[in-house]
């Protein structure tokens, strides 16, 4: 238990993979309402004029027709329908831009994920017990001072902006009715910059918060990375019982082949080397079978057992065994050397098969 809680490594990709399953993911509330005031105030910004005029051409559209249809008695139903879908016109591109960006902004974050089981409704997360729990734990506490942080410092910042503006705008009781909406536009929109600035700010540190609290929740001990290396690539014990079966079984392939060798070499006790040469199949000889020590001798009964000729050479021995794989090609710079051994082994078949020196 003591080292099940001695979390101290970071998580594996099936750590993460299984809290991300679970919905435990980096992400923080601030980043996307962050993002979409920006865009709010781009979009107000540039469209600001454009809204004022079409605003001026509906409103006296509307007061135009309205006159006729009072005097008549007519419905006024129809019109209120038609300036309702007028007004959808010019702010649903806003309102689109707005909604767009906040998705992005928490796509971007945690990626697309669509895990049914989170939305499905689960009486734990909505009991009393648990929402209790929710509330007055650590987290939730933090969650608390977070919040009432950040509204006095973002209304410390509006007060601050909302005087110094206020101080240039005392004249503005003797302006035009248009330099008047001007100036109130100038004063919103900067208001709205410093406070989705220091939003932003505040949603950067609430990110990295987040991201190392979410790392610190994934680390593990090494009791558990020892529990994951098991599950996911079986007990050591029984790796180690398939590798050795799986070396025998190539082990007794290899003596097989031997007696498809048309010379063994050796070095005399300490290395064999196998090798056979079919013109109409290869290139050049191949090494069949190599060994050392006791897989040196079952090489060599092997090949007494065939009939297979055994050759004395020390250094070509031990070159094959350094230089060759089993299976592959001799290298050129031997050529002539087993070219040699080849020739004097077709020498002499047709004489009694063993040992040759």
């Amino acid at each position: 238990m003591a080292e099940g809680a001695d979390r101290t490594e970071k998580a594996t990709p099936k750590r993460r993979e299984e809290a991300r399953k679970h919905g435990q993911v980096v992400v923080s509330s601030e980043i996307a309402p962050v993002a979409a005031l920006f865009v709010a105030l781009g979009v107000a910004t540039w469209g600001a004029p454009v809204l004022l005029r079409h605003a001026r051409a509906m409103l006296a559209n509307w007061l135009a027709a309205v006159g006729p249809t009072a005097a008549h008695d007519d419905p006024i139903a129809p019109l209120l329908w038609r300036a309702t879908g007028e007004l959808a016109g010019v702010l649903g591109p806003f309102f689109l831009a707005v909604s767009v960006v906040g998705i992005g902004a928490v796509i971007a974050q945690v990626g697309w994920h669509v895990n049914p089981e989170l939305v499905a409704p689960d009486p734990k997360r909505i009991g009393f017990e648990s929402g209790r729990k929710r509330i007055f734990s650590l987290q939730g506490v933090a969650s608390l001072v977070k919040a009432i942080a950040k509204i006095v410092l973002v209304l410390a910042i509006a007060h601050r902006v909302v005087v110094t503006f206020s101080d240039g705008a005392l004249g503005a009781a003797l302006m035009p009715v248009e330099s008047i909406m001007g100036l109130a536009g100038t004063g919103v929109q900067r208001l709205g910059l410093v406070m989705a600035t220091v939003l932003a700010l505040v949603g950067a540190a609430d990110y990295a918060w987040a991201r190392w609290r979410h790392e610190q929740t994934l680390k593990m001990s090494r009791y558990e990375l020892r529990e994951e290396l098991k599950q996911s690539e079986g007990d050591p014990q029984v790796r180690l019982r398939f590798r050795r079966a799986h070396r025998e079984i190539a082990k007794r392939r290899m003596l097989a082949e031997v007696a498809r060798a048309d010379v063994v070499l050796v070095n005399p006790v300490h290395v064999a080397v196998a090798v056979r040469y079919r013109p109409d199949e290869m290139r050049a000889p191949r090494v069949v079978a190599k060994g050392a020590d006791e897989l040196c001798e079952k090489i060599k009964t092997a090949a007494r057992a065939a009939g297979v000729p055994i050759v004395e050479r020390r250094a070509l021995a031990r070159a094959l065994f350094r230089t060759v794989q089993i299976g592959a090609e001799i290298p050129p710079t031997l050529y002539r050397a087993v070219a040699e051994i080849l020739a004097y082994i077709h020498s002499l078949r047709g004489g009694v098969p063993g040992e040759v020196g």
